[in-house]
């Protein structure tokens, strides 16, 4: 087995991909870069990427089962260009996490990131 080359291209984990890694199409088109990794790490569980698609920044979630190869240089995604930009507009959702919820008897809910129960 051999050392791989620190400039030659390899994949990687979801966790590994960094802000603005370049994103392609399944056509081959450039068309954006990443902005934001959406999952848990805490839970291994990978949703989507937020990809910048530089049109007057404007942000779209590439739901985790469109993406296809990830390398430590590009973020291939199984649509076309053309898909990609038809995505709906991405909007930032609170996010939820089990915890113990309830006034009087505690019980295990579904509570606010950092908001305290619901």
């Amino acid at each position: 087995m051999r050392v791989p080359d620190p400039d030659e291209e390899r994949p990687v984990s979801w966790l590994a991909i960094f802000e603005h890694t370049p994103v392609y199409s399944s056509d081959g088109e450039h068309v954006g870069g990443v902005r934001e990794v959406v999952g848990s790490e805490a839970e291994d569980i990978f949703h989507g990427l937020v990809v910048d698609l530089g049109v007057l920044s404007r942000h779209v979630l590439v739901p985790a089962e469109r993406v296809g190869d990830i390398t430590n240089r590009r973020v291939d995604i199984k649509l076309s260009g053309e898909d990609i930009r038809a995505l709906p507009p991405y909007a930032e959702e609170d996010s939820y996490q089990l915890g113990f919820v309830g006034m009087f008897s505690k019980r295990l809910g579904w509570t606010g990131e950092g908001k305290g129960p619901h």
